[in-house]
């Protein structure tokens, strides 16, 4: 689901499902392309650590990143204050 688009070229997608959890950041421009992506393999520590259950997390994913230009940021942040393993991709293309 997207999460954040503006009209200089960024779009920020958001997945989550039972088996991940991975966010996607796009920066286009006229002479580059610009990626990023981390996913996380164990949603049960994300969940844990947002103290919901996995019915809510979603929902509480959305309420901390949706319509934020710094989505990614925010996402990896918390992922690296609560110890939370991901695996990262950063590319130009």
């Amino acid at each position: 689901m997207e999460i954040f688009s503006d009209k200089f070229g960024r779009c920020i997608w958001l997945k989550v499902s039972s088996a991940e959890i991975r966010m996607d950041l796009q920066d286009l421009n006229p002479d580059s392309e610009y990626e990023r992506c981390a996913t996380v393999h164990d949603v049960e520590e994300v969940f844990m650590a947002l103290e919901v259950d996995f019915k809510n997390l979603e929902s509480k994913l959305h309420r901390m990143v949706k319509n934020k230009k710094n989505a990614f940021d925010l996402f990896t942040d918390f992922l690296n204050l609560h110890k939370i393993k991901y695996d990262y991709y950063s590319g130009w293309k």
